[in-house]
């Protein structure tokens, strides 16, 4: 109760204060004046029928009445009529409830008399004309604050499109240094793959593998969603051939793909090579009876693609489900999740299985530009490095 006081008071605090002075104010210039002062129950009916008369005026009647500026020609005068008339008639019974009580005198008869009305009209229209320019000055300032805040917010959105464009900016620097950095590592590389061609092929040929994964890389993300899948089979060629460059030992690693020829696939990208590169960094890939295996083809109007590797006696099956594995689940549920596609990752002790499934038709939007398709139905065996530059 005291925090609902508290909270009163804080909300209404000037209005107290000044009703505080005017009434202290006009009691004592009242009562000096005319040598009588009255009861205080007296003082306290009159000031709070003439309070509320304030307030129902400033707060209710002119709001209603000043709605629409073709009514307020006829409701105007209508509810100042109203309100004069039911003031001075409160009045009236406020007077004769309190000399009936004893609280007031008066000489002679009382009645309803047109020296009576006459008096409290007067008070009546000192309180609507204060409660008339309360009502203009709250909604001047409400106007004003209105105003400001409509200010505040276009400077907010001023500062907030300059933000923007200084980020724009700022992405359009960072992109063409995007641009500048790999022109210039490109042409490095060029120079590096020209000057060692002569004297290591497999080295050179490296270089250039090296180069085509980069800039497909970099490619990737301006091409659009898709990236044609002739392409990312290419780069799985470029993947492998470095890793085995890398090794003493031959990695067994088959790669098998049946395609169709005429069949122009697109799908998100780095898919497979993201299988590629968790097949190589968990995989036992010594074992030429047991290679890992990565299956692209088309059945039954679906792109099948199924990967099987022996587990690394370093690494459980428990262990392979890595953030790589994770993030290709989830772009594809992005991309294929409302249509019907599948992910399926299996394991035991000794192997660790992958098949996804895709509707071939989902992949027929050409929404990138590459190179054209060809003829993809080929078998790779992964064997010495020097067997591997004629893989890709």
């Amino acid at each position: 109760m005291k925090t609902l006081l508290q909270e009163t008071y804080q909300a209404f605090k000037i209005h107290i204060l000044v009703w505080t002075l005017f009434i202290t104010y006009e009691s004592l210039v009242i009562g000096l004046m005319s040598g009588v002062f009255g009861h205080p129950l007296a003082y306290a009916g009159h000031y709070l029928l003439s309070i509320t008369l304030f307030y129902v005026h400033s707060d209710l009647v002119l709001k209603w009445g000043l709605k629409g500026r073709l009514n307020a020609f006829w409701r105007t005068p209508l509810i100042l009529g109203g309100e004069i008339a039911s003031y001075i008639l409160l009045s009236f019974v406020l007077d004769l409830a309190l000399i009936n009580s004893g609280i007031s005198t008066v000489q002679g008869h009382f009645a309803l008399t047109t020296d009576y009305a006459l008096r409290i009209l007067y008070r009546a229209t000192l309180f609507i004309g204060f409660g008339t320019g309360y009502y203009f000055l709250k909604n001047f300032y409400q106007e004003r604050e209105r105003t400001n805040q409509l200010e505040k917010q276009q400077l907010q959105e001023i500062i907030d499109r300059q933000a923007m464009e200084q980020k724009l900016a700022k992405a359009e620097n960072d992109s063409l240094k995007a641009q500048i950095n790999p022109h210039f590592l490109f042409n490095t590389l060029d120079f590096i793959y020209h000057n060692v061609l002569t004297l290591s092929p497999v080295a050179a040929n490296t270089i250039i593998s090296l180069s085509d994964m980069m800039r497909f890389a970099i490619d990737t993300g301006k091409r659009g969603n898709c990236v044609l899948l002739a392409d990312e089979i290419e780069q799985v060629h470029h993947y492998r051939q470095l890793v085995q460059l890398r090794k003493k030992d031959p990695l067994y690693f088959r790669f098998t793909t049946d395609i169709p020829g005429n069949r122009n696939l697109y799908i998100i990208p780095l898919v497979l090579l993201t299988l590629v590169e968790n097949i190589f960094k968990h995989a036992d890939l010594c074992d030429a009876a047991q290679p890992a295996s990565l299956s692209i083809k088309v059945r039954n109007e679906q792109l099948c693609i199924d990967t099987i590797n022996a587990v690394s006696d370093f690494h459980e099956p428990k262990a392979r489900g890595g953030s790589g594995l994770n993030n290709i689940q989830q772009r594809l549920k992005y991309a294929y999740g409302q249509y019907g596609y599948t992910f399926l990752q299996t394991s035991d002790r000794t192997s660790f299985r992958i098949s996804i499934t895709i509707p071939a038709d989902l992949l027929t939007d050409q929404r990138t530009s590459s190179d054209n398709g060809t003829n993809i139905g080929r078998e790779y065996l992964h064997a010495p490095a020097d067997s591997l530059r004629t893989a890709g």
